[in-house]
């Protein structure tokens, strides 16, 4: 046998094959079954394309698989089968079109989300052209590995070794493959690496930002951590506390003025150097002196949400020092990728230590503990407990406690929502629905219920891909999946295996939404915070003019 080199161009340019394109069809068809969120024009041609290139790689592998591995050449179907079966799934999936397009325009109106929406002919012209092209793509990298397992079996030995069995250049060029798989996955770690330094660099960033107006906030004159070293999202935080006349307009009462404190992650190296830290800034300002203290669990990049911390400022009166600590400068979805664990150790650590300072005070003279925690932040507070724990235990001592918008992995929420006592998975009864509270929109009954402590408030839309996507969703099916559905998801979605863990995984990367749909919460976090907190001189018309006012005192953050 002769080993040629050469980069053969039958790879890149031999028909599709009958398994490809039966799976690409259904791949199109999956891609534009019903999901929790409408998609842009471009983005749904891309998801569709997707789809196409996905079911094709699928169809194919499972054709060569029974043809060369299973030795099943006597059941393949002959030409005039396979041109029928082509011709009906691809005739149904391009029937299914217009369906799907009427689909999206359904679910933008009654989410309010009014987009472009392609044409069926455009959709479906547009999605097979560069599902084609990704083929095609797909086709040259495999070319060049069929070629460079190729020169490597010119080599030397490798050449005598080839040249007696026809079958040992396919295990080079799988060698080959796996190389180029290794190294693909090795760029992508360096990507993520490269990523971190810009957001690290862009962390340390302190222009347009003033340290002006601080009190006695950290990064002040008072406080002993630098203003350049609390983290660009911390230098906003610190910078724009809520005034006590504002909150006075606000609540029309007297208000006092609130405290911020903030330890960035350059403060220290290990999780509890930072907690310490925080809790000697506690020390610094008296902050036990206060009637409320809350610890915010910040976001990937040390985001503190304007209208979660104004939220909390307004109905605590001012009485109020709120503390976080930073543990990461990179965006959630990244930390999520990369080491999610550590917004749990760092909340962990956080909260342990504040709690433990807090108990060394007599009983009589201890502010109330309150915890928030938004997005990742929720989920990094919520690993302060284990998934085992009753809301009684969590409630212990810090008696309210707010999340919004929990992923889907939270430690309490998980478990809390698969153990439910009653009620859908998107609205569980969590125990006996004294402690837990689960604010699905802003209209929920629960914010006319007798505010009392204690009291775990979750905010979870159920549309929200953040709150339901998980790993398991493209093999199990999710109580959430079941009808009835929950407010703003599509009475015709239903779970199908790999397609609606795609489907929702698409959800996460689509693109921002309006207040109260998808992982938007700005229209819950008033009610949120008002049935959290549980002020007793709150009214529910300071909750409207918190509401009203919120938009006005947002402040540039990022």
């Amino acid at each position: 046998m002769v080993v040629r080199g050469g980069l053969d161009a039958r790879v890149v340019w031999t028909k599709p094959s009958y398994g490809g394109l039966v799976g690409a069809a259904l791949g199109y068809f999956a891609a534009l079954t019903p999901s929790l969120l409408p998609r842009a024009l471009p983005f749904m041609i891309v998801v569709t394309a997707v789809g196409v290139v996905a079911g094709y790689a699928a169809g194919s592998a499972i054709e060569w698989f029974a043809r060369t591995i299973a030795k099943l050449d006597a059941w393949y179907p002959n030409k005039k089968v396979t041109t029928v079966s082509l011709v009906v799934t691809w005739g149904l999936a391009l029937v299914f079109t217009p369906i799907a397009v009427a689909w999206q325009k359904t679910q933008q109106e009654a989410l309010n989300m009014p987009q472009a929406v392609p044409g069926s002919l455009a959709l479906a012209v547009s999605a097979i052209l560069l599902g084609a092209v990704l083929v095609l793509i797909g086709r040259c990298i495999r070319a060049v590995t069929r070629l460079v397992g190729s020169l490597i079996g010119r080599i030397g030995p490798l050449r005598r070794w080839v040249e007696a069995s026809r079958e040992r250049i396919r295990w080079i060029r799988l060698a080959v493959a796996l190389v180029f798989a290794v190294l693909l996955f090795a760029g992508l770690n360096a990507g993520f690496s490269w990523l971190t330094g810009v957001y690290d660099t862009t962390n340390s960033d302190a222009s347009g930002q003033s340290a002006s107006d601080l009190g006695v906030n950290s990064g002040s004159e008072t406080s002993p951590l630098a203003w350049e070293t609390l983290g660009r999202e911390g230098r906003y935080y610190v910078s724009n506390t809520m005034s006590a006349a504002s909150i006075a307009e606000i609540t029309s009462r007297p208000a006092e003025q609130p405290v911020r404190l903030y330890v960035g992650m350059e403060q220290a190296d290990s999780f509890d150097e930072r907690a310490a830290i925080a809790v000697e800034e506690l020390d610094r300002v008296d902050a036990w002196s206060r009637e409320y203290l809350v610890i915010f669990g910040v976001t990937g990049t040390g985001w503190v949400d304007p209208d979660a911390i104004n939220a909390l400022e307004v109905v605590t009166g001012g009485d109020v020092t709120t503390v976080a600590t930073q543990y990461s400068a990179v965006p959630s979805w990244i930390g999520f990728i990369i080491d999610s664990q550590t917004t749990i150790n760092q909340n962990k650590a956080t909260i342990d230590a504040v709690v433990e300072r807090w108990k060394q005070l007599p009983e009589d003279q201890r502010p109330t503990l309150v915890l928030f925690g938004e997005s990742l932040g929720s989920m990094g507070t919520q690993g302060a407990w284990t998934a085992d724990a009753t809301p009684e235990e969590v409630t212990e001592d810090i008696k309210s406690i707010i999340w919004i918008g929990p992923p889907a992995e939270s430690t309490l929420w998980k478990s809390w929502q698969a153990d439910r006592t009653s009620g859908p998975a998107w609205d569980p009864v969590i125990g006996d629905g004294k402690i837990t509270r689960v604010l699905v929109e802003t209209e929920d009954p629960d914010r006319d219920d007798d505010m009392r402590l204690p009291v775990i408030v979750f905010a979870a839309h159920a549309n929200d891909p953040v709150v339901y996507w998980r790993p398991d969703l493209f093999y199990r099916e999710a109580d959430w999946t079941i009808p009835p559905h929950g407010p703003g998801v599509m009475s015709s979605l239903r779970w199908f295996p790999f397609i609606t863990g795609f489907q929702v995984g698409m959800d996460l990367i689509s693109g921002g939404a309006p207040p109260e749909v998808g992982h938007n919460y700005s229209a819950d976090m008033a009610p949120a915070v008002v049935l959290g907190v549980a002020n007793p001189e709150w009214t529910t018309r300071d909750t409207v003019r918190l509401q009203e006012a919120l938009p006005d005192f947002r402040y540039e953050t990022g």
